[in-house]
């Protein structure tokens, strides 16, 4: 009896997914498995972000989280130390391109792997635009007209583009995506001023992107909240002791008063262990100038600069010592409180945990010194002013920012109808995928198993961004491997029990 594993996506999880299934698979034969890679890229394995060749596309997490193997995370670092001497106490952010060469010695290592063991391997370097059958018979169309025939299906699509500012496009100018980096190089002239829609890590994705071919026109980052990330503490992460906020404090809580937990419980510990952690530093936490929607974020990049630097930036050193916690975190809050958390802390809590290493945020405040890069909040909306033939943002503040190009960098798509994927619109369509509350679709957050009303739908998983309303922490690499372990964990469980 023959079964078949099929993976949609062959970036980061695509590839981890395929790695941890050879590996699983060689040390314990199940019956007949075969595995289908189906990648629209013609270069398996880097995907769009780490497919990039700009020296100044950094990774934003430490070498020491980037592998891609679960158990081993060091193991990219592992593999950079045997290519070029590093500072064995030192920090390092290696360029995209580096890991995309990292990406592809994983999945080489994974098909010569796969051939040792005798397990079977399709690749199919097309789209896939459907997904048909039931339960015990699913097929897969791509789109040159390729059926395959899959047990078990993993959608690990990537990053999506988000389906935001529809109306510019069309518009000379208009680039609705940072990646591929080439279509900036390209299509953007040196003396050009931009404004890039967003002002976290895409943004400044696209703003390496313009630097690195020596630009001298005026860039704005324009974005609601108008903040930039904090900046990574240029040192080997050492975990914070935390005591308040932890995941058996909350669940102690929660037995102690019923399910009660809220958002306003979340924050309590969250600021007590804040306060505890300044007061060991000698210092005392303002929380009214925290509230950085209401502070120029150009004038508070030196101060984040001096304090990554000085290893005092306590609120980072939090919440990066509670990641491997986080999605039970959030789990623990219900509907209602996750909507709260995204009105309410979660610009806050994202410059925190998602930051910007030390090179990067040098580069913004040199830029910014020469006059070169303003960030604005507040913004309304932009739109095409034909008669000039710019595009125009407006501010809350009544103000106006103008450029003749416009970079989208918004970020990725959050919810289930920004994601213009063929495949995802007919799953969709078909009633087999659900939109969750919070973003994403509905999904098992233990083993990313595709929650559907309609019990004879294909057997489906997901990783990455399509289960962010689940998983939350879905734009880390590490979190995702692991994601990714636990789905293929759990099909090769059903098929040995489906082999018996």
């Amino acid at each position: 009896m023959g079964f078949s594993i099929a993976i949609i996506g062959m970036g980061a999880c695509g590839v981890a997914a395929f790695a941890e299934a050879t590996i699983r698979l060689a040390a314990a034969p199940i019956g007949n498995v075969e595995l289908h890679l189906v990648s629209r890229e013609d270069d398996l394995g880097p995907g769009l972000a780490f497919g990039t060749d700009q020296p100044g596309h950094l990774l934003n997490t430490e070498s020491r989280l980037m592998g891609l193997y679960t158990s081993e995370p060091g193991h990219f670092r592992e593999w950079v130390a045997k290519r070029r001497p590093l500072d064995p106490g030192g920090v390092e952010y290696a360029a995209r391109a580096e890991y995309g060469e990292y990406i592809r010695q994983v999945l080489a290592d994974a098909y010569e792997r796969a051939d040792r063991a005798g397990i079977p391997i399709h690749v199919h370097r097309s789209e896939a635009i459907a997904i048909e059958g039931n339960r015990d018979a699913a097929a897969i169309r791509l789109r040159d007209g390729t059926i395959i025939d899959s047990d078990y299906t993993l959608l690990a699509i990537g990053t999506p583009k988000p389906a935001r500012f529809g109306e510019l496009e069309g518009y000379p100018g208009y680039f609705d995506f940072p990646w591929p980096a080439r279509r900036l190089r390209e299509g953007i002239g040196v003396d050009q001023d931009v404004i890039v829609l967003g002002s976290s890590l895409s943004a400044i994705d696209s703003f390496a992107t313009l630097m690195d071919q020596d630009h001298r026109g005026l860039i704005h980052f324009v974005s609601k909240d108008g903040m930039l990330p904090r900046v990574e503490i240029p040192a080997p992460e050492e975990t914070y002791p935390r005591v308040h906020f932890t995941l058996s404090r909350m669940r102690r809580l929660i037995r102690e008063r019923g399910p009660r937990f809220s958002i306003v419980d979340l924050f309590r510990l969250f600021r007590r262990e804040a306060e505890e952690a300044a007061a060991a530093q000698g210092e005392r936490i303002d929380w009214l100038a925290e509230n950085r929607m209401d502070r120029p974020a150009l004038d508070v990049l030196p101060i984040d600069i001096a304090r990554a630097d000085a290893r005092t930036e306590i609120f980072q050193r939090i919440l990066t010592s509670a990641r491997f916690e986080a999605s039970e975190m959030w789990d623990l809050l219900g509907p209602r409180d996750r909507d709260r958390f995204a009105r309410w802390l979660g610009p806050h809590f994202a410059t925190a945990r998602f930051t910007m290493p030390m090179t990067n945020a040098c580069r913004l405040a040199e830029a910014a010194a020469c006059g070169k890069l303003r960030v604005h909040g507040g913004v309304k909306d932009t739109i095409w002013d034909a008669e000039r033939r710019i595009f125009i943002s407006s501010l809350a503040n009544g103000d106006t920012v103008c450029a003749p190009v416009v970079v989208n960098a918004t970020g990725t798509a959050m919810t289930l109808d920004e994601i213009p994927d063929a495949l995802i619109i007919q799953l969709a369509d078909r009633g087999w995928l659900h939109p969750h509350p919070s973003g994403g679709v509905e999904a098992h957050r233990q083993t990313g198993e595709v929650i559907t009303h309609d019990r004879d739908a294909p057997r489906l998983y997901a990783v990455g961004q399509l289960v962010n309303g689940v998983q939350r922490d879905t734009n880390a690499v590490w979190f995702n491997v692991r994601c990714a372990e636990k789905a293929v964990q759990d099909m090769l469980i059903k098929i040995a029990g489906d082999a018996r």
